[in-house]
């Protein structure tokens, strides 16, 4: 195919970079004067789809790495390295200004020759829009986390983690910090299967933090706890070299200049347990205030990063259940206690087994 030229990328980008950084510029496409009469009513539309040639991509791919690790064939992913050297990408279309369109939302490099420019149609009415949203939920549920975790929108990432930790506060901002960079650096996607794990070292807001970005919980069985005490945690994938990110020794005092009066608050309300309702609200306000301060603070300022290779556990097992003798519930065989040839959970047999509080493991 003959594909003519109808015009031009111009933007800041002059190497690939992280989609996600690139889409959330404004790029203008200049349209060549021949061809400008096309576009004509386009300001009439709200999005529409930029055609253009990768014409820095060295060859092509037929399996290839995306930019977040995973290893697809060429056409289940966006690559620049395709045997037909065409990209799309759907833009908002910011403003017309005669032959030069400002889109946001492109992924193009400076100087990409433009093939082709289409408007979108969406035929969703609201409700079928949500359903299809629902639908795009179900086949990846951590699309928009991951899309947050590769554009650093960690604004958007601590509200949604505030979520299932209830509040905004300093020890979340930092789990969250700590987690996006070390997803970025190790380019891994959880999807609860136990491929990627994190290890805390503490079980305080922090961990909730790091538990929202990286996907990793608890209940998936890709969250390992160590009752170490630390403000540090580890990404790894199952060959075992991972990214251990920690606390800096003088982190607190750097945050403490940052908004003392929450350091403040945070004494009364956590440390002498002042619960009244004043101090509560007053306690939480700061506490929004800090939280969002905290994410764009220097990032070398408050932690150490190290590549560290870690002993990865086995998958978890799958256990069959035995019905307790004496409560008639179903228990894990591990937790089984078998008594004068009795099977017993563990508070009927009389044990207590371990706890997690915010004392640790006891």
């Amino acid at each position: 195919m003959n594909l003519p030229q109808i015009g031009i990328v111009r933007n800041g980008f002059q190497v690939p970079e992280n989609p996600e950084i690139m889409k959330a510029q404004e790029s203008i496409i200049e349209v060549f004067d021949e061809f400008a009469g096309g576009l004509f009513k386009i300001e009439l539309s709200d999005y529409i789809e930029i055609y253009f040639q990768f014409h820095k991509a060295d060859g092509y791919r037929l399996k290839t790495h995306t930019f977040t690790g995973e290893y697809k064939g060429v056409f289940s992913t966006r690559s620049p390295r395709r045997p037909s050297g065409i990209g799309s990408t759907m833009v908002k279309l910011v403003k017309r200004d005669g032959n030069k369109l400002t889109v946001s939302g492109l992924d193009a490099l400076d100087g990409s020759p433009v093939v082709d420019i289409k408007p979108v149609y969406i035929p969703f009415s609201d409700e079928e829009l949500s359903e299809h949203n629902i639908d795009n939920r179900k086949m990846n549920p951590r699309k928009e986390v991951m899309s947050n975790i590769w554009a650093n929108k960690m604004d958007l990432l601590m509200l949604n983690a505030a979520q299932i930790h209830g509040h905004f506060c300093p020890g979340l901002a930092m789990g969250v910090m700590m987690a996006t960079k070390a997803m970025q650096m190790i380019r891994g996607q959880s999807d609860g299967m136990e491929d990627l794990l994190a290890i805390v070292e503490t079980n305080n807001c922090v961990s909730d933090g790091i538990q929202f970005v990286t996907g990793c919980t608890f209940g998936n069985n890709a969250l390992i706890f160590k009752d170490w005490g630390k403000t540090a945690f580890t990404l790894t994938k199952r060959d075992g070299r991972g990214i251990r990110i920690s606390s800096r020794a003088d982190a607190k005092a750097y945050m403490r200049m940052t908004n003392p009066l929450f350091s403040g608050s945070y004494k009364k309300v956590v440390g002498e347990q002042d619960h009244s309702d004043e101090e509560i609200a007053r306690f939480k306000k700061l506490g929004v205030e800090k939280a969002f301060v905290t994410l764009h603070l220097d990032f070398e300022k408050l932690y150490n990063i190290e590549e560290v290779n870690v002993e990865v556990p086995p998958y978890a097992p799958s256990h069959e259940s035995f019905v307790c003798g004496k409560c008639g519930e179903p228990v894990m065989a591990t937790r089984i206690v078998n008594t004068e040839g009795q099977q017993f959970c563990i508070p009927c047999s009389g044990g207590e087994g371990k706890i997690l509080t915010g004392n640790g493991i006891h």
